[in-house]
Formats: C-alpha cells, sequence, structure tokens
C-alpha cells in the first residue's frame, strides 16, 4: 500500500495498493546538481504512485514500512510502474536526521566537472571519465594533489566512466572512509588515496 497526498491536500491521505513486482531495479534519474543523473536501486510496485506521493510510506500488509515513494515512469502508455527507496536505505539518512538535524555527505572536493564520452574520448583522444573543472581549496582532492583538467578514471578499483558510477561508489561511502582515485593527468596516470569529508550544507 501506498500512502500519500497526489496533486495535494485536497487528496490528503489517498491510499493506492497493489503488489511488489521487483527489488533492486535500476532506475536513472537526474538530480538537482546541474542536471547530472544518478542510478537509484529502488522497489518497483504497481501500487498507485502519482505526484505529492513522494516521501510517503510504501507498506506491507502488516503495516510496517518497506520503502519511502519516490518516483513513477510516467512515459506514454506506461502504467503501474512505481519506485520507492527501500527502508533499509532510508534508515540510515532517517539517523543523521534525528542525531545531526541534517544528511551528512562525503565530500571529494571537486566542482564544474563533465563526463567524457565515448565520442569526446575519440575526438580528443582522452580517456572516458569524469573532467575535473575546479578543486576546493582545502577540500580532500585538494589536500592529496588532484588538480583541474584531470579526468579520474577509476576509484577504489572501479572504473569510472559516468556520473551514475561516480555517485554509485561515493554513496557506498560515509564521511571520514579512505578511498583510491586514479586519474589521468597529461597522458600519466596517477593514483591518490584520500580521506572524505563532509559535504559543506551551504
Amino acid at each position: 500500500m501506498a500512502i500519500g497526498n497526489p496533486l495535494g491536500a485536497k487528496f490528503a491521505r489517498s491510499v493506492t495498493s497493489g503488489v511488489i513486482s521487483a527489488l533492486d531495479r535500476e532506475i536513472t534519474v537526474a538530480t538537482s546538481r546541474g542536471g547530472a543523473e544518478t542510478t537509484l536501486n529502488l522497489i518497483q510496485t504497481d501500487a498507485a504512485i502519482n505526484p505529492g506521493n513522494s516521501g510517503g510510506p510504501l507498506l506491507n500488509m502488516q503495516g510496517q514500512v518497506i520503502g519511502i515513494n519516490s518516483v513513477k515512469i510516467a512515459t506514454e502508455g506506461v502504467e503501474g510502474m512505481g519506485f520507492a527507496i527501500p527502508i533499509a536505505d532510508a534508515k540510515p539518512i532517517i539517523q543523521q536526521i534525528l542525531d545531526k538535524g541534517y544528511v551528512s555527505r562525503p565530500f571529494i572536493g571537486i566542482y564544474n566537472f563533465q563526463e567524457i564520452t565515448p565520442e569526446m574520448s575519440e575526438w580528443y583522444n582522452i580517456p572516458t571519465g569524469i573532467y575535473v573543472g575546479g578543486v576546493v581549496p582545502g577540500s580532500p582532492a585538494a589536500r592529496v594533489g588532484i588538480k583541474p583538467e584531470d579526468i579520474i578514471v577509476e576509484i577504489d578499483g572501479s572504473r569510472i566512466a559516468s556520473y551514475a558510477d561516480l555517485d554509485s561508489i561515493i554513496a557506498k561511502h560515509k564521511v571520514g572512509d579512505k578511498i583510491s582515485i586514479a586519474v589521468v593527468r597529461d597522458g600519466s596516470r596517477r593514483t591518490f588515496n584520500l580521506t572524505l569529508g563532509e559535504m559543506p550544507r551551504e
């Protein structure tokens, strides 16, 4: 069952029901960070999810919250494809809000970064990865020597070829974790070990 306020207060506390079609569905969505995309592992349900349902609970028939309603596929001709964040993924975030009053997110310290697509890689003879446009002074990246124009190609042994790859790896870590980052600079590969900082709140 999904509970929410579809289309606003007029339809507050609306309840829809359905079945769980799958767990760990990979859905790629745009983030608020300049149109970058991130890939989420979500619960798929055919319980109707509409604008205003986001943030509401998805419950099982025992009344236990199993997910947080998040997104639906609204393409013409598609029905009954709603998605929820698994409660196991949401609990650490909820706990941070209770403990700190805000969500603490890990931070490398780069900005104005750009995805090097396979086409760009071929045109400019550079590797696919994440081009670093700028480095925040005093950040973890700055402290270990990562510089603007570096191209991030690997983190902790995993290939980084897109925003989704970068977000997926960083999302698995917390503030204070140590990671290794491989970059290509002037055609040469370099590896840096850094400790993730906390994302500035402003």
